[in-house]
């Protein structure tokens, strides 16, 4: 049972730093179940409850269910076309919604990515996820992975591997320059994404249709 608890408590952990706003409430309850676990286990006598519940997580401070407005009214999504063309994209209320209840006041940031380094495409078809995601979480976050960010920052695994595993060579292409990887690298990103996606069933679960998913 000690193990067990243990265990779990050193998971959570792991995946509380690869998480964003809206996974990280998640992990938070894992870890607080974990640790209440160990409590048990241990027999030990804490000072006080759990406190995590009422900590604010960065970019909450001045968040409001409504702050994807403001995304949607100031923000363009800056994309290029099979071309090479950058054309502009509206900044559509799902993808707005998308990048304030996962980054909270933080989604300005991303939204500015989107429209200032032309990085504002969608990453897959029928999801709000955005290539500016990929680069800001690279450079905030810590996302040194292409199975980092399909698993722990977008959860795109999990809700499509088709979708994922299509978003897969342009998740790569942004986090290879963000990091400065060699062609090397690329393919032993390439490779562990797509073994890490044959261990789901291929799943096709896109509730996203406003008819701007291009």
């Amino acid at each position: 049972m000690a193990s067990c608890s243990f265990d779990l408590f050193s998971f959570s952990l792991c995946l509380l730093f690869g998480m964003n706003c809206a996974l990280t409430r998640i992990v938070f309850s894992m870890a607080e179940d974990a640790v209440n676990a160990a409590i048990k286990s241990g027999k030990l006598s804490p000072r006080n409850e759990c406190i995590t519940g009422n900590l604010r997580l960065v970019g909450g401070d001045g968040w409001e269910s409504s702050s994807f407005t403001v995304l949607a009214q100031l923000y363009v999504r800056m994309k290029k076309s099979k071309g090479g063309k950058v054309v502009p994209g509206v900044m559509d209320t799902a993808a707005a919604k998308h990048l304030s209840h996962a980054y909270g006041t933080m989604a300005e940031r991303v939204a500015s990515i989107a429209q200032n380094e032309t990085l504002g495409k969608r990453l897959a078809h029928g999801y709000p996820y955005l290539e500016a995601e990929v680069a800001y979480c690279a450079r905030n976050e810590y996302c040194e992975s292409a199975v980092d960010f399909i698993a722990r920052r977008s959860r795109l695994a999990f809700l499509d591997t088709d979708a994922a595993r299509r978003a897969l060579p342009r998740i790569i292409e942004i986090l290879a320059t963000e990091h400065d990887w060699n062609k090397s690298r690329e393919k032993q990103e390439m490779q562990k994404a797509r073994e890490f996606l044959e261990t789901f069933k291929s799943s096709k679960n896109a509730q996203l249709h406003d008819g701007k998913h291009q």
